[in-house]
């Protein structure tokens, strides 16, 4: 007996006895995701939050070619993260910056710059005088990112409008961009950021802070955040001793394919001569295999463990070269030690 192709009309009914078989799985599975719920969510984000995030001013003096003072006006959002009134916002030189202020609800209220972080664009104030009334948002330090396609959400304070939700979707996570080397692995959400909208605190779909807006990538209108888990280390820092601490090696990384072109390796690209890891022995295409018995797979996973790690203590290596697995007991030198000093002033010739 001939075999026949389906015909269209047997075809579509095929499809449908399908699609009514499949129905209560499909909307069973997919009813935390509807159009719906979605929209549900973002509003329980936005209502819970809103009054937590606040726009900040910041006037910096300077002079014009005439040498007459002028003052100009950076606007960034930002959010209280304590009851005693301390707000996150963007990176601010204390050295260029004049007067500070947040603005809630239309009202103005003065803050110091405790701390600034130039290289996360972080910076932590402390509000003066208190509102009557605001809401703050904990950092959990033992927050963990979620994976690509996990929704996100913000709340941001574009210009001079009232805080303003924003949605998108976690796109992935670098420790670099192009040729900046970041410090940490920053996420990055499909998200785009405007005007004044650096600052924002950014949110899952179970209504925890997932980070904080700290870049713009407009050419393909996503944006950075830096990591909850992070940012409460930076946090401490900052309200401690006004600064973030890194740590330096002498050293220089490089992440390729593996032999099969199958998986990625992180190699040793180049040491500093002379340096104590040259003398301890590692060598240049060295691959790393662990820090502190942490495995190694990527340059997000060195580069964050190096990030957690306090300066001053040593850092566990272990290599692999030529099939044999070597330890290595690297210092992890504070960033303040590889400050210049200036240098003293030279007696003139009399």
């Amino acid at each position: 007996m001939a075999v026949r192709p389906p015909t269209r009309a047997s075809r579509a009914k095929c499809v449908l006895a399908l699609v009514a078989t499949l129905c209560p799985v499909l909307n069973a599975e997919t009813e935390p995701t509807s159009a719906l719920s979605l929209q549900e969510t973002i509003q329980a984000v936005y209502q819970e939050h809103q009054d937590a995030v606040v726009r900040v001013k910041v006037a910096t003096e300077e002079r014009d070619e005439n040498g007459e003072p002028k003052v100009s006006l950076l606007v960034l959002s930002g959010f209280f993260i304590s009851e005693a009134g301390q707000v996150l916002t963007s990176h601010l030189p204390p050295n260029e910056t004049t007067r500070v202020w947040i603005e809630q609800k239309g009202i103005s209220y003065l803050a110091d710059v405790v701390g600034t972080d130039a290289r996360t664009n972080v910076a932590l104030l402390q509000v003066i005088s208190l509102p009557e009334s605001f809401d703050y948002i904990a950092l959990d330090d033992s927050k963990e990112t979620d994976p690509i396609g996990s929704f996100a959400f913000a709340i941001t304070s574009p210009l001079d409008f009232n805080p303003t939700p924003k949605f998108g979707l976690v796109a992935g996570f670098e420790s670099h961009f192009a040729e900046v080397e970041f410090p940490l692995t920053y996420t990055r959400l499909s998200i785009a950021i405007g005007p004044a909208e650096g600052g924002s605190p950014t949110f899952d779909a179970r209504n925890e802070l997932i980070g904080i807006v700290m870049a713009t990538l407009p050419e393909v209108n996503s944006s950075y955040i830096i990591p909850t888990k992070a940012l409460a280390r930076i946090v401490t820092q900052l309200a401690e001793i006004k600064r973030v601490r890194y740590g330096v090696l002498p050293i220089q990384f490089e992440e390729k394919a593996d032999a099969y072109n199958i998986a990625k390796r992180v190699l040793v690209k180049s040491i500093v001569p002379g340096s104590p890891a040259e003398r301890g022995g590692l060598q240049a295409k060295d691959e790393i295999v662990s820090l502190d018995g942490a495995p190694i797979a990527t340059l997000n996973d060195l580069r964050d463990h190096i990030f957690f790690k306090d300066p001053g203590s040593f850092l566990l290596f272990k290599v692999k070269r030529d099939d044999k697995e070597l330890d290595f007991a690297i210092l992890l030198e504070p960033d303040e030690d590889h400050i210049q000093k200036p240098s003293a002033p030279q007696a003139e010739d009399k």
